[in-house]
């Protein structure tokens, strides 16, 4: 055998070439399929909808004392049937004013007055508001009628309308696509037609709009 030194000579490489190739080919004898997934890009907006406001709700507390737990109950009594026509007074009807809550019980050492034992019953009372701007009168009238205690108001706002939605989706699509633009400049890619939209309401926590429109939506380039 005779070694040859140097390149070798054309159709030897081209030989060693095809060997090679030969050796990677599948068994099947076909070529492996490799399948190239495009580049996306997805961006998600949201848009607060601008609900108008519907109510209030206006959480109070009446809170009542009497030497019997007889006379407490029906001192409580009394003080909610003061507390309802107060509210009355201020555009509440008495079918929106619920007791949430009622308890009763005996006072401790300190609470009691001179005459010895007593009774403290205690109402949590929700009245619905229906109009919001009528919301500073009806605490005043609860206050005037004996509720001892104001907890605190909770806005409640209006489905939005069909109108309202499509304008806040329309508003969150342009941002997606401006954002997307954006990212797609500075990443120096082209910004390809949308391919998948998505876009739900969500609900979000007073204060503000308690409504969001979110629109999802991915480029393929």
């Amino acid at each position: 055998m005779r070694w040859i030194r140097g390149p070798l000579p054309a159709l030897a490489g081209m030989a060693v070439l095809a060997i090679a190739l030969l050796a990677v080919t599948p068994r099947s004898g076909h070529a492996a399929d490799v399948k190239a997934t495009p580049a996306t890009l997805t961006v998600t907006e949201e848009e607060p909808v601008a609900a108008p406001t519907q109510g209030a709700t206006l959480y109070l507390g009446i809170e009542t004392r009497a030497q019997d737990s007889r006379s407490a109950q029906s001192d409580a009594q009394q003080s909610l049937e003061r507390l309802r026509q107060g509210l009355r007074s201020a555009g509440v009807p008495a079918s929106d004013v619920k007791v949430q809550g009622y308890r009763i019980g005996a006072l401790q050492r300190g609470q009691q007055s001179q005459q010895g034992e007593g009774y403290i019953v205690v109402q949590n009372v929700v009245a619905r508001i229906a109009k919001a701007d009528r919301l500073g009168a009806a605490i005043d009238a609860a206050v005037v009628s004996g509720a001892t205690m104001v907890q605190g108001t909770a806005d409640q706002y209006q489905t939005p309308s069909v109108s309202e939605r499509a304008s806040a989706v329309a508003a969150a699509v342009r941002a997606a696509r401006s954002d997307a633009q954006a990212i797609a400049s500075a990443l120096q890619e082209p910004l390809g037609r949308p391919q998948v939209v998505s876009v739900h309401m969500r609900h979000m926590s007073a204060p503000g709009p308690s409504y969001a429109m979110q629109v999802q939506v991915t480029f393929t380039r």
